[in-house]
């Protein structure tokens, strides 16, 4: 018995219902009515899960049904948290945690917005599994025991008994196992596995990071192993077996310190006027068999994580930076796009298949945009390539005006960059750019996606898409009611299409206030995810999108690569597609998190080491915008793109938070800060400890601090 397409059918028959027996459940799923106790222990299995609930009359639902959700727990600040689950996320005040972890996969009772006139809110019910058993914190030392705080938002301190300490000294940053979760009143408890040191070393802070979030810098020995044993070089029978490109000036284009180069792209003008396309895209399946220590490896990491001073990779250097690479004048194997493009940016033709190439040559993203701007020395020396670089900024262009042209939302957002010295200090920030280069390379990216994604999509078997939902009406709502202080508007927050958003983007930018609206407009949107399903990308405006470009640093492309492999010479076997409707809904769920994961940590990291850098500038003045509010603090972000905040109750005036006018309000002389305004402000704290970069407005300095 499949128990995961039994629950799915279990949940169909229960949807708006008014909950079933035991005896009815057994009728209506065909169970044998002679097990019954084994029927009962089924759906007992799922009450622990949390996917149903039984009532004292023994009736079963599902929990939705009784105003009652699943989902993973979140802590914010230690002051509130957020259930999130797959379609929103509830708000969880602090005295109904019950016990709750951050990270923990709970139950909650909806107490309020269930008629969807106001935020929901609810109350932990259940604590279904718990997600972390190690905690990263600060010790507390005294004579007969200890506390460690957390360094992030965990929910309490844990407890350990003085002789589970390992000689860690006071203030110092351990690693904690939990020994006993503890309860309402009760602390849990643990004990020191490894002391990491000083707390407020930037180093031990990513290293804490890195450890919080159950990632790792080190391979396990027998994965290592395993990618030892692979050969450095391509084998003549396999290149027998494949289309051979080897002739093809096809090229890698990346960044100057890229050592996974896992995509190259050729382009050539054909006489019929069209373009010919070739994305060719490093074959990590051929390398990395299902099932294998690697894939396995591979499937927990989910991605590579690109931290501030350091890359947790996907697989090991000896495939990623190695016989994976695509590194200029190497053998190399390949899963190749080919795709033949109109002047007018329509795909009239294509093709998918294995390959062998030979990278002509390993171009930077700053090479490139220095053949396109006519830099004499760029040009001479890059003159093989020349005249296909430019034809590839044709192609990007044609490509993109037909994006534009549907709607894809562009999202020009400053990036910053921090670069580091040899101590891991920051020696000085920059913007990241996004000249014609990097935008040829990620139209041509997405061209590929989306043809690889409609391929999968009319085959119609089982596959991964990379889609993102239509935002929800209701932040639409609250998205309006910021937006009308810039006079727009998002018309229709239930038909919504996304060219709306491109045009009030694009009407930003000449008025000078497109950095505000587009964070504005990127926080109203949910978060792109991987399904099964194939549900479109509201982002892109399109209607078929998946990720298959980058196998060497994403799970999910290497599964789509496998699923393209299978129909390559026919139509994949019964049984294929069977387990793979089984296993793609959690691998799907299971990437989905590892990414969300992966983005916080690099986020995180780069917090630190900025605030870091910020520390020893307290009193210098910035340049800055206002960007949002909370009850007591204004948001800022500088012109150098650093996020900052002021906390009002600091001030000499007393302030108030207007949320209706969505204004900060100085109540002693009518003085109001509103979104967008610019100004003046003074440095005055950059705390590792809540990792936070204080700053006071300069005619507020002016008034008294």
């Amino acid at each position: 018995m499949n128990l995961e397409k039994e629950l799915e059918k279990l949940k169909s028959l229960m949807y708006k219902g008014k909950g079933l027996k035991l005896d009815e459940i057994t009728k209506l799923m065909g169970w044998s009515p002679k097990s019954k106790k084994e029927n009962r222990d089924i759906l007992d299995r799922w009450i622990d899960s949390g996917e149903l609930m039984r009532n004292n009359r023994g009736k079963y639902n599902i929990p939705e049904n009784l105003g009652y959700v699943k989902g993973t727990f979140s802590i914010i600040k230690d002051r509130f948290a957020f259930v999130d689950t797959k379609d929103e996320g509830i708000f969880i005040p602090k005295p109904f945690f019950n016990s709750a972890l951050d990270g923990d996969t709970v139950l909650v009772k909806i107490t309020a917005g269930l008629n969807g006139d106001k935020k929901k809110e609810g109350e932990v019910v259940k604590i279904i599994s718990r997600e972390k058993d190690t905690v990263v914190g600060i010790l507390q030392k005294n004579d007969s025991f200890g506390f460690v705080t957390p360094t992030h938002s965990f929910g309490k301190d844990i407890y350990i008994p003085y002789k589970l300490m390992k000689n860690a000294k006071d203030q110092q940053l351990v690693v904690v196992k939990i020994t006993s979760w503890g309860g309402n009143d009760r602390k849990p408890e643990g004990e020191i596995i490894e002391v990491i040191g000083d707390p407020y070393n930037t180093k031990n802070m990513i290293d804490a990071l890195i450890l919080r979030e159950g990632m790792s810098e080190v391979f396990p020995k027998a994965v290592m192993a395993e990618a030892k044993n692979i050969p450095s070089t391509v084998s003549k029978d396999e290149i027998a077996k494949r289309r051979d490109l080897r002739d093809l000036p096809i090229i890698t284009i990346d960044g100057e310190d890229a050592k996974d180069l896992d995509d190259a792209v050729y382009v050539e003008k054909l006489k019929n006027g069209n373009y010919r396309l070739i994305v060719s895209i490093a074959d990590v399946s051929y390398y990395v068999p299902e099932g294998s220590m690697l894939d396995e490896e591979a499937y927990k990491r989910g991605n590579s994580v690109y931290l501030v001073d350091r890359v947790l990779p996907m697989f090991p250097k000896e495939l990623s930076n190695g016989i994976c690479s695509l590194n200029p004048n190497e053998d190399k194997l390949t899963f190749t796009c080919e795709m033949e493009i109109t002047p007018e940016g329509k795909i009239v033709d294509s093709d998918t298949y294995k390959s062998v190439i030979k990278t002509a040559r390993r171009m930077t993203y700053t090479a490139v945009n220095k053949i396109i701007a006519g830099e004499e020395e760029a040009v001479r020396e890059y003159s093989d390539i020349k005249d296909m670089v430019m034809t590839m900024l044709e192609l990007s262009r044609i490509i993109r005006e037909l994006k534009h042209k549907r709607g894809s939302i562009d999202f020009d957002l400053a990036e910053i960059k921090l670069v580091l010295d040899e101590d891991g200090k920051v020696k000085y920030i920059k913007n990241r750019d996004r000249g014609e280069s990097e935008r040829i390379i990620e139209d041509f990216m997405i061209a590929a996606n989306e043809t690889v994604a409609e391929k999968l999509f009319w085959l119609e078997i089982p596959s991964i898409y990379r889609t993102h939902e239509k935002p929800d009406p209701e932040r639409i709502r609250n998205l309006n009611e910021i937006l009308s202080k810039f006079k727009y508007r998002i018309h229709s927050a239930e038909e919504i299409h996304p060219k709306q958003f491109q045009q009030i983007i694009e009407d930003s930018k000449e008025k000078g206030i497109n950095l505000l609206v587009h964070k504005m407009i990127l926080m109203s949107l949910k978060q792109a995810k991987y399904t099964v399903d194939n549900l479109g990308h509201f982002g892109l405006a399109s209607g078929y999108y998946t990720h298959f470009t980058s196998p060497i640093r994403r799970y999910s492309d290497l599964m789509v690569h496998r699923i393209l492999n299978s129909v390559l010479h026919g139509y994949p076997s019964k049984k294929a597609i069977v387990k793979n409707m089984e296993t793609l809904p959690q691998i799907c769920e299971h990437i989905s998190k590892t990414e969300r994961v992966a983005m916080k940590a690099e986020d995180e990291s780069v917090k630190i080491k900025l605030v870091e850098y910020m520390m020893d500038k307290v009193g210098e003045e910035y340049n800055a915008i206002v960007v949002g509010f909370s009850n007591k603090r204004v948001f800022f972000e500088t012109e150098e793109h650093i996020e900052c905040f002021w906390d009002v109750v600091s001030a000499k005036h007393y302030y108030e938070f207007d949320d209706r006018e969505y204004v900060m309000k100085d109540m002693d002389n009518g003085n109001i800060f509103s979104i967008g305004d610019k100004m003046k402000v003074i440095l005055v704290k950059a705390s590792l400890a809540e990792l936070e970069i204080e700053v006071v407005p300069q005619v507020v300095m002016e008034e008294g601090f």
